[in-house]
C-alpha cells in the first residue's frame, strides 16, 4: 500500500509539472474571421484590401438559408476567409499547426500568400502545418478559400440537385491552433500510418473482473539530434483516481517516428454500456528528463462487442437490442454549421427520445457529437460518405479510400462506434471495391472489435466483404410488391439490421408540425404496423424477424434536401428537434426500469391528442396514449375514461413487444368533451409518471422557450443557443394550429442570427404548428441574455439566460483594417425553380394508359390518378417493358414528371413522344433511381408520350405516377 501511495504521489507529481510544463498549446480559432462570398481575383494576396469583407465567426455557412430551402436552392458556390492572427513569443521554435475538423467542400489553405494545403471533402478534418512559414515578428494571415461547387471526384460526389440531402458549405466545424513541442504525440489525420498515427487504445481482454487496455502512442522527433524519452500513461477514473499506469523508455530517432506499445491491467473495470456509459481518462506524456514535452489526454470506453447471425448485437457479453434512428447534423437556416451544444443536444434529444443507437447518416459526423455520444451513452454506426452515387474514376476511389481510413484513425477510439459503415449507400458499384474497403478497414483496425456492414440484396458476391447485413433477403419479392414479406426469403447468413425504415411507405409516412393532431397518429400508427412487419421487404420485417440485431428509423429530424422543393417531413422531430407524436411513440419503446440520472427517468406516458375537435377519431373514439409500463389509466375532466393493461394489448403488437417495446393504449371516450385529457402510468399499481393535454382556446400570449438542456451557453462569441416561440391560449397551452406573424427581439450578451435579413424569415417570421424558432449566438463577454417576442394582439413573451466565461484560450487578432461588410453582401438569390414553376401548372388531363400486364392490385390506372404513392407494378418480369400514355388530342406540352416505384432501384428507360403514334421522336435516355422526379422540359407538340423501360436493378417494373404539364 505504501509502494502504491508513493507512486501515486509520484505521478501527481507529474501531472502537476504538467500542467505547468508542458509546452502544447490548444488555441481556439473560432472568431476574429474574414469572409468574402463569390471569387476573388488574386484573393490569396496578403495586402489584399478586405475593408468590404464582412466579419464572421465559425462555425459557419457561406449563406444563411430559408428553413425550407430544398430544390437545390442553397448557395454552391466560392468563399474567401482570412484570420489575421501574430504568434506568441514563446512558440518561437515550436511546431504549429491549424486543425480544421471539416471545411464543405474542397478548400485550399495559404499563409502569408504562401499555399500551404489543399484538401478535398467536408466531412472529415485535417491538419495543416503552419510551422515553416510563420512570420514571427509581424501580422500572419491565414487565407482559405473555399467551393462548394459540384465535384463528381470528391465522395459523395453526386450532384446536389439529385441528392435526398444537402452538402451545405463553408468552415462549418471548429478550428484551433495546437502549438507543441518538436517532440511531440502526433495527430492521426496528419501522419499516414495504417492503424497508427497518435494514440490508438484497444481493450484486448474485458471482463466485469480485469480488463487489459493497450495503447500505441506515436511519436515525433523533428529536433536535429536523437531524443531519449520516457512515456508515462496513466489510466484515471471518473474522480480522477488513478487505476493503472506505464512508464515506458522510448528512443526516438533524429527526424522520425517511432510507436510505443504499453499495457495495462485495470481490476474490477466500469465497463461502458449505452445505459451507464463509465468512462476513463487517459493521460499520456511524453518527458524528456524531468521536462514533460507534450501531454494529451483523451476520453476512454472500457468495453467489448460481437455480433452474431442468430442473436444479433452483444456488448460485455450481454445481448443488446438496437432501437436507433438516423440523424442528419442540419439545422434551420444555418445547414450544417453548428456549434459543438447542438451537436450535443442532439444526442440528449435521441436518447431521450428512447433511442440506444444512431446511424450517421450518410457521412461522419462532427467530433462534438460522437464525444457526446460516448458520454451520455450512445451506439453509433458510423458510414463513409454515400448516396445512390459510385464514380469509376480512379481519382474519386482514391478519395473514398482516403476518407474510409481517415475515418477510422480520428473515430477509433470512441466506445460508441460500433459498427463501420463501408458500403456506398444505396449504390452500385464493383466487388472489388467492396472487397478493398474491407480489407482497408480491417487493416486500419485489427482484432476482432472492428465490424463492418453493408447492404446484401441477392448480391452473394459481395457476401464476403462486409460483417453484419443490411437488407438481408435473397431478392425482389416474386410477386414485384415491395410491400410484400416472404419469409422463405429472408436469410440469417450474418447479422441482420434494418438501416432505414419508416418512410417512403404506409398511409403517411410524412407529417409536418403544422398539420392536425389525426395526422400525427396516422403517421404513429404506420410506423407501429411496420414494427410489427408489414413495411417495404427490404426492412426484413424489422421487430417480426427473429434474426433482427435492431433497426434505425429513417430519420430523426426532419430536413430540406437538394433533389425535392419540399422538405423531408419523415423526422419524429422537426427540423428544428420539436417533437412530434412520433417521437413519444418510439421513446415507449425503452424499458421503463432503465432510468440515466440527469438524462431521462425511465417510466413514461404520453396522449397523442390535442383534445381539439370532435372531428378527429384521436380526440373521440381512438384517443392513442404510449407508455412502456403495465398500465394505463386516461380522465377527461377528472372522470375515468377506462383503464388497460399491457397484458392485453400485447396480442396485437406481439412482435415489438417480444423485441422489448411496448404496446398501443387505445381509448373509447364514447364522444366529444373539451378540456382535459389526463393520463396516468403505473407499474405495481403505482402511478410513475403522468400527461396531461388540454384543449387550446383562443391565442392569447407568446412563451419563450429557451432550449439549454442543462448546457450553460459559453460566451466565446461563437457557441449557439436554441429559441422556441410559442403560440399559447391564456393557460398556456400551445395552439397548434397557430400561423402567427411574430417579431424577436435580443439583448445583452448574444445576437439573433439572421436578425436583419428579410430573405431567410427569421425575424419576423410566422410559426409552423404554433412553434417559432432561432439561434442565438453568444458573444465574447459573459452575461445576461434576454429574448423577447411580440405580436399583434397577443401578450408578449420573455426569458432570459445566463452564459458563462470561456475557461480555453482564444487566439488574439492581428493588425489589419476593420471588416465593414454585411451578411447579405453578393447574396445569391436562385429563382423560384423551374421545377416549381412547373408543379403550379395544371396537369393535363391523360385520357388513356396502356400497359401489357399489371400486378393484382397494382393496376395501369395508378399512372395517372395523381396519386405518388399508388404504384402500377408489371405483372411480369419480362424486360423491356412498355408504358403508352395518350392525351385527348395533339397539345403543346411544356414538362413531363415520371415517378418510378421504388425509390433506391435505378431504372435504365427511354422516353419517345409522338403526334399520330406511328412516327416517334426521342425525348430522353437516361438511368435514375426513384428519387429522381424532377419535371424534364418536353417543350413539343404531341399526343402520345411512350416510356421503355430497358432495365431494373431490383424486382420488375413498376410506376407511381406519370404527369404531363
Amino acid at each position: 500500500m505504501k509502494l502504491l501511495n508513493l507512486c501515486f504521489a509520484f505521478c501527481f507529481s507529474v501531472l502537476v509539472s504538467c500542467q505547468s510544463g508542458s509546452s502544447r498549446q490548444v488555441i481556439d480559432m473560432n472568431t476574429g474571421w474574414a469572409f468574402f462570398r463569390g471569387e476573388v481575383d488574386n484573393g490569396a494576396q496578403v495586402d489584399l484590401d478586405v475593408t468590404g469583407w464582412m466579419p464572421i465567426c465559425l462555425p459557419h455557412i457561406m449563406q444563411l438559408e430559408t428553413k425550407h430551402c430544398g430544390g437545390n436552392s442553397i448557395y454552391d458556390g466560392v468563399g474567401w476567409y482570412r484570420r489575421y492572427f501574430k504568434m506568441p513569443a514563446n512558440a518561437r521554435d515550436k511546431r504549429v499547426v491549424v486543425d480544421f475538423e471539416g471545411v464543405m467542400t474542397n478548400c485550399e489553405v495559404y499563409l502569408n500568400g504562401e499555399k500551404i494545403t489543399e484538401h478535398y471533402g467536408g466531412y472529415m478534418g485535417f491538419v495543416a502545418d503552419l510551422t515553416e512559414h510563420i512570420d514571427w515578428k509581424g501580422t500572419n494571415v491565414l487565407i482559405v478559400r473555399v467551393s462548394a461547387q459540384p465535384d463528381a471526384l470528391t465522395p459523395p460526389g453526386k450532384p446536389q440537385e439529385r441528392m435526398d440531402f444537402y452538402y451545405y458549405s463553408g468552415i462549418y466545424r471548429d478550428v484551433r491552433m495546437v502549438i507543441t513541442d518538436k517532440i511531440y504525440i502526433t495527430d492521426p489525420l496528419q501522419e499516414d500510418m495504417v492503424a497508427g498515427g497518435g494514440q490508438f487504445i484497444t481493450f484486448p481482454q474485458v471482463s466485469a473482473e480485469r480488463a487489459t487496455v493497450h495503447v500505441a502512442t506515436h511519436v515525433r522527433n523533428l529536433m536535429e539530434e536523437d531524443a531519449e524519452l520516457r512515456l508515462l500513461s496513466q489510466l484515471c477514473d471518473s474522480v480522477g483516481r488513478v487505476v493503472a499506469e506505464e512508464m515506458t523508455p522510448v528512443t526516438v530517432e533524429r527526424q522520425s517516428g517511432v510507436t510505443t506499445e504499453q499495457v495495462m491491467l485495470v481490476n474490477s473495470p466500469s465497463l461502458w454500456h449505452p445505459y451507464h456509459p463509465s468512462l476513463y481518462t487517459l493521460r499520456t506524456q511524453v518527458l524528456k528528463g524531468s521536462q514533460v514535452v507534450d501531454e494529451t489526454s483523451v476520453q476512454v470506453g472500457i468495453r467489448t462487442i460481437r455480433y452474431t447471425a442468430e442473436e444479433g448485437f452483444f456488448i460485455n457479453g450481454e445481448k443488446l437490442y438496437m432501437r436507433g434512428a438516423n440523424r442528419h447534423q442540419s439545422f434551420p437556416n444555418v445547414g450544417d454549421a453548428a456549434s459543438n451544444s447542438m451537436q450535443v443536444r442532439d444526442v440528449i434529444g435521441l436518447k431521450r427520445g428512447g433511442y440506444n443507437a444512431v446511424r450517421a447518416a450518410h457521412y461522419p459526423s462532427d467530433p462534438a457529437f460522437l464525444d457526446a455520444c460516448d458520454r451520455y451513452g450512445l451506439l453509433v454506426v458510423e458510414c463513409i460518405p454515400g448516396w445512390q452515387f459510385y464514380n469509376s474514376d480512379s481519382t474519386f476511389i482514391k478519395r473514398l479510400y482516403e476518407v474510409g481510413r481517415q475515418m477510422i484513425r480520428r473515430d477509433r477510439n470512441h466506445p460508441s462506434v460500433v459498427l463501420w459503415e463501408t458500403a456506398l449507400n444505396e449504390s452500385r458499384y464493383p466487388v472489388s471495391l467492396a472487397r478493398e474497403i474491407q480489407e482497408l478497414a480491417h487493416a486500419e483496425y485489427p482484432g476482432d472489435q472492428m465490424y463492418t456492414a453493408g447492404d446484401y440484396l441477392g448480391h452473394a458476391d459481395m457476401e464476403p466483404y462486409y460483417d453484419v447485413f443490411y437488407k438481408q433477403v435473397k431478392g425482389y419479392p416474386k410477386n414485384g410488391d415491395v410491400m410484400s414479406n416472404f419469409l422463405e426469403d429472408f436469410i440469417a447468413i450474418k447479422p441482420v439490421f434494418t438501416r432505414e425504415w419508416g418512410d417512403g411507405a404506409g398511409p403517411k409516412p410524412r407529417v409536418s408540425l403544422k398539420e392536425n393532431e389525426e395526422e400525427q397518429v396516422r403517421q404513429c400508427y404506420s410506423r407501429m404496423e411496420q414494427l410489427n412487419g408489414n413495411g417495404y421487404f427490404d426492412w426484413c420485417m424489422l421487430d417480426a424477424n427473429p434474426n433482427m440485431g435492431g433497426h434505425f428509423l429513417w430519420n430523426y429530424n426532419d430536413y430540406a434536401r437538394g433533389s425535392e422543393d419540399e422538405t423531408m417531413f419523415c423526422g419524429v422531430v422537426d427540423m428544428n428537434r420539436y417533437p412530434k407524436f412520433c417521437y413519444y411513440m418510439l421513446q415507449s419503446m425503452r424499458d421503463w426500469s432503465v432510468s440515466q440520472p440527469g438524462l431521462y427517468d425511465g417510466p413514461m406516458v404520453f396522449i397523442a391528442s390535442y383534445n381539439s375537435s370532435e372531428e378527429f377519431s384521436s380526440s373521440t373514439n381512438q384517443i392513442t396514449v404510449f407508455s412502456n409500463c403495465d398500465e394505463v389509466r386516461l380522465y377527461r375532466n377528472g372522470k375515468l375514461i377506462g383503464t388497460q393493461m399491457r397484458e392485453e394489448r400485447v396480442p396485437l403488437y406481439r412482435s415489438f413487444v417480444e423485441k422489448g417495446g411496448s404496446p398501443l393504449f387505445v381509448f373509447d371516450a364514447g364522444g366529444y368533451e373539451k378540456g382535459t385529457l389526463k393520463a396516468e402510468a403505473l407499474v405495481d399499481g403505482k402511478v410513475l409518471a403522468t400527461h396531461s393535454t388540454s384543449t387550446p382556446e383562443n391565442s392569447y400570449r407568446l412563451m419563450v422557450d429557451i432550449k439549454t438542456d442543462g448546457i450553460v451557453p459559453v460566451a466565446d462569441g461563437s457557441d449557439m443557443i436554441p429559441v422556441y416561440f410559442k403560440v399559447c391560449d391564456r393557460n398556456g397551452t400551445l395552439v397548434y394550429n397557430s400561423r402567427q406573424k411574430i417579431k424577436i427581439r435580443v439583448s445583452g450578451e448574444g445576437v439573433l442570427m439572421g436578425d436583419i435579413i428579410s430573405r431567410i424569415g427569421v425575424n419576423p417570421q410566422e410559426v409552423e404548428g404554433g412553434v417559432g424558432f432561432a439561434f442565438i449566438r453568444t458573444t465574447g463577454k459573459a452575461g445576461k441574455i434576454v429574448v423577447e417576442a411580440v405580436a399583434d394582439g397577443l401578450e408578449a413573451g420573455k426569458a432570459e439566460v445566463q452564459t458563462k466565461p470561456f475557461e480555453g484560450i482564444s487566439l488574439k487578432d492581428g493588425q489589419h483594417a476593420p471588416f465593414m461588410g454585411s451578411e447579405e453582401d453578393n447574396v445569391v438569390v436562385k429563382p423560384s425553380s423551374w421545377q416549381q414553376r412547373v408543379l403550379k401548372k395544371p396537369r393535363l388531363k391523360i385520357a388513356s394508359v396502356h400497359v401489357k400486364s399489371s400486378q393484382e392490385g397494382y393496376p395501369a390506372s395508378n399512372i395517372i390518378d395523381n396519386d405518388d404513392q399508388s404504384w402500377w407494378i408489371a405483372g411480369e418480369g419480362h424486360l423491356p417493358c412498355v408504358i403508352m400514355l395518350a392525351l385527348e388530342e395533339p397539345t403543346w406540352v411544356t414538362a413531363s414528371r415520371i415517378v418510378f416505384q421504388k425509390d433506391s432501384s435505378s431504372y435504365k428507360h427511354k422516353v419517345e413522344t409522338s403526334e399520330d403514334g406511328e412516327h416517334w421522336l426521342t425525348l430522353y435516355e437516361r438511368e435514375c433511381t426513384g428519387w429522381e422526379f424532377k419535371p424534364m422540359t418536353v417543350d413539343r407538340r404531341m399526343k402520345y408520350l411512350r416510356l421503355t423501360v430497358d432495365a431494373v436493378s431490383e424486382g420488375r417494373a413498376g410506376l407511381g405516377e406519370i404527369s404531363l404539364y
